[in-house]
């Protein structure tokens, strides 16, 4: 008596593209998630931070960091400005922390008293009103653009220092046009 098998055997290539599919579509769905939910996408206007984020560029902004974690020196962040109005937020790099002392003296950041390297930007800068030490609140942060000569930030007394509440988070990614995807450092 032959045997019969109602269910034929599945091409194993047939099984391999599957399980990719599936895998690709369950990694979407997760990060679109994960943006729509802890993140935030904005478009910067503007080239204060070039040549890291230029003008035209859409980033996504990592909104839960600093729910975890302090902001550090360097971070690059995103924050509302009263410059600027409520739909708009302003992108730079935090250079000082809260409770420090910032000066600037002849293209070269103090910090209470002391040099930092500043591997951001090269060149001459203007210092504003840090060419006087400027002491930062318990919630405030100093932040300058990489562009420092096209930026308008903390060295500036109509601009001044971030306030920890308008932080609305971490520039985390380019995320377009296309060819400068990337994590933004």
């Amino acid at each position: 008596m032959g045997y019969f098998n109602p269910k034929p055997e599945r091409n194993i290539l047939t099984d391999i593209i599957l399980k990719w599919v599936t895998d690709v579509v369950v990694i979407v769905v997760l990060a679109v998630f994960v943006i729509l939910t802890l993140g935030e996408r904005t478009q910067v206007i503007g080239n204060s931070m070039a040549d890291k984020v230029k003008s035209g560029q859409t980033i996504l902004i990592d909104k839960i960091s600093y729910e975890l974690r302090d902001v550090r020196r360097f971070d690059v962040i995103v924050y509302k400005s009263a410059l600027t109005g409520d739909d708009e937020y302003v992108i730079k790099r935090v250079i000082g922390l809260p409770g420090e002392e910032i000066q600037i003296v002849d293209n070269k950041v103090y910090i209470n008293g002391e040099e930092i390297e500043d591997k951001y930007h090269k060149g001459n800068f203007e210092s504003g009103y840090a060419n006087q030490a400027i002491k930062l609140g318990d919630d405030e942060y100093f932040v300058m653009g990489d562009n420092r000569n096209l930026s308008q930030d903390s060295r500036f007394e109509y601009v001044g220092n971030v306030k920890k509440d308008d932080i609305v988070g971490r520039a985390w990614m380019i995320i377009s046009p296309f060819q400068k995807i990337g994590l933004i450092k």
